[in-house]
C-alpha cells in the first residue's frame, strides 16, 4: 500500500514537471521576439530637454527608444501604463512613467514576449535603449542577453504572485516572464491559504517551478437522525438544513445547533482542521411521547401460605393499559359431605368424631381477571377479582373427610400486585385473598412478547 502511494505521488509530480516543460518549450518556440540589450543612455537629453512629455501626475516621463524596423509591434504595459508612443525611423519611442517595472511586446506574426521586466530602474526624464531581435526563428543568431525566462505555476491557479514585491499577472494559471538574471524574491498568496515566499536565482537556464499553497480551511458536514431537513445554525446564524455540507470554512471552533419541529433542539461544538472534513451526526429526540407498543405477558407463578403452596399462570395484554387472566391451584382435592369447626364438632350436631392426629387434606383453586396498567416505563400494577376456593379437611379414624370451616373459604377472590420489566424479562409479586378469610402471597417470572 505504501509503495503504491509513493508511486502515485511521484507520477503526479513527474506529470507536473513534464507539463511545465512543454509550456516553457512552447513559449520559447512561439516567442520570436527577443530583447538583445537594454541600456541607460546617460548622455541622451531627449526625455529631459529635447522632447519631454509629462504623465498624469505632472512628472517628466522616461523614454524607451526601442530599436527595431518592425513598426507593427504592440505593447502592453504594467499598471502605470504608457503615456505616448511615437514611431521614428528605425525606432519606436515609448514614454512611460517613473517606476514602471515590466512590459509585454506582441506581434500578429511573431507572437508575444510576455512580461519583460526592465533590468534597470526606470527613472524620470531618463532615456533607455532597448534592442529587439525579431524573426521567424529559422536563422536567428544566438544572442547573449542578461535576461532569462521564468515560468511559475501556482496552486490554486487563482493565487496572486508577487515578484520583487510587485504583483504580476497570470494567464491560464501560469506566470511567464523574461527577467534580469540574478536574484529575485517571490511571494504567492491566495485567500484562505497559507502564503509561501522564497528567492529565485535566474542564471543560464530557464526557471520552471510550481508553488503549492497549504490550505487554511476545512469543511463541515452535518447529519440528523432519525429525520433530515433539520435547520442548521452555525455560531447562531442559519446556515442550511441537514444533510448539510459547508463551503470552505476558516480554521477555528464553531458552535452548532440544529432545530426541527416536534424534536428537541440539540447543541454541539466542532473544530475545523486544515484540508479535512469534520462530521457531526445528531440523534434527535422527539417531543411527542412515543406510543407504548402493545405487549403480551406470560408468567408462571407460585402462591405461598404457611400451610400450603399453589401454582399457576398469568396471561396479559398491555400497552399503557391492559387486562389479564390468572389461574392458580394446588391440584389437590378435598371433597367432603360433613363440616366442623376448630373444635372438631360437626355442624349438623352429630357430636365430635375421632380424628387421625395430623392427617389433613387440602385443596386450593382460583380463577381471576383484572386491570393491568403501566405506572412508569419498567413498572406495571394490576388489580383483579374472580372466584376462589380453599378447603381444609380433617380425616376421621373411619377414613371420612370433614371440612374445617374455620380454615376454608369459598367465594370472591380479590388480588393486587406489581410487575417489573427488564427488557423482555418480567418478575411479579402480589397478594390474593378469598372472601378476606384466606390470604396468600405470590411471586412469578415470565416474559413480555
Amino acid at each position: 500500500m505504501a509503495n503504491r502511494k509513493v508511486t502515485k505521488c511521484l507520477s503526479i509530480k513527474l506529470l507536473l514537471v513534464i507539463s511545465l516543460f512543454f509550456v516553457a518549450t512552447a513559449t520559447k518556440a512561439q516567442n520570436k521576439i527577443q530583447v538583445t540589450s537594454f541600456n541607460r543612455m546617460e548622455t541622451d537629453v531627449t526625455a529631459r530637454i529635447t522632447a519631454p512629455q509629462r504623465d498624469q501626475n505632472g512628472e517628466v516621463c522616461a523614454l524607451i527608444r526601442i530599436v527595431t524596423t518592425e513598426k507593427d509591434l504592440m505593447f502592453e504595459p504594467d499598471a502605470l501604463g504608457i503615456v505616448s508612443r511615437e514611431n521614428k525611423p528605425g525606432e519606436i519611442w515609448l514614454y512611460i512613467p517613473r517606476g514602471a517595472r515590466r512590459i509585454s511586446i506582441m506581434h500578429d506574426k511573431f507572437g508575444v514576449l510576455r512580461n519583460y521586466f526592465y533590468p534597470d530602474i526606470i527613472e524620470k526624464a531618463t532615456v533607455y535603449e532597448m534592442e529587439i531581435q525579431i524573426g521567424d526563428g529559422t536563422q536567428q543568431t544566438p544572442t547573449n542577453t542578461n535576461t532569462q525566462l521564468i515560468v511559475m505555476r501556482p496552486d490554486p491557479a487563482t493565487a496572486d504572485i508577487y515578484i520583487d514585491d510587485e504583483k504580476v499577472p497570470t494567464e491560464n494559471g501560469l506566470f511567464t516572464a523574461t527577467m534580469k538574471k540574478g536574484t529575485h524574491t517571490y511571494r504567492v498568496e491566495s485567500p484562505m491559504y497559507a502564503p509561501e515566499a522564497g528567492v529565485i536565482d535566474l542564471g543560464s537556464e530557464q526557471k520552471i517551478m510550481s508553488v503549492t499553497l497549504k490550505p487554511r480551511f476545512g469543511y463541515l458536514e452535518i447529519f440528523s437522525l432519525p429525520e433530515q431537513d433539520a435547520k442548521v445554525f452555525i455560531n447562531n446564524e442559519l446556515a442550511g438544513q441537514t444533510p448539510y455540507k459547508s463551503d470552505r470554512m476558516p480554521l477555528q471552533e464553531y458552535r452548532i445547533r440544529i432545530e426541527k419541529d416536534f424534536f428537541f433542539p440539540m447543541d454541539s461544538t466542532v473544530t475545523i482542521f486544515a484540508g479535512k472534513t469534520s462530521s457531526l451526526t445528531f440523534k434527535m429526540k422527539s417531543t411527542i411521547k412515543p406510543k407504548e407498543p402493545r405487549r403480551t405477558l406470560v408468567m408462571a407463578e407460585v402462591g405461598y401460605h404457611p400451610s400450603q403452596i399453589s401454582f399457576g399462570a398469568m396471561v396479559g395484554i398491555v400497552s399503557k393499559n391492559g387486562a389479564y387472566l390468572r389461574f392458580r391451584s394446588d391440584f389437590g382435592s378435598a371433597s367432603t359431605e360433613q363440616e366442623c369447626d376448630d373444635t372438631g364438632a360437626l355442624s349438623n350436631g352429630a357430636g365430635t368424631p375421632y380424628y387421625k392426629e395430623g392427617v389433613t387434606t387440602k385443596a386450593r383453586m382460583s380463577i381471576t381477571a383484572g386491570y393491568l396498567r403501566q405506572i412508569i416505563k419498567p413498572l406495571y400494577a394490576y388489580i383483579g377479582a374472580g372466584y376462589g376456593n380453599r378447603a381444609l379437611a380433617w380425616e376421621t379414624i373411619d377414613g371420612e373427610l370433614v371440612k374445617n370451616t374455620d380454615h376454608s373459604a369459598t367465594g370472591v377472590a380479590a388480588e393486587l400486585g406489581a410487575i417489573g420489566r427488564l427488557g423482555q424479562f418480567a418478575v411479579s409479586v402480589g397478594f390474593q385473598t378469598v372472601n378476606f378469610k384466606y390470604h396468600e402471597l405470590s411471586a412469578g417470572i415470565g416474559f413480555f412478547f
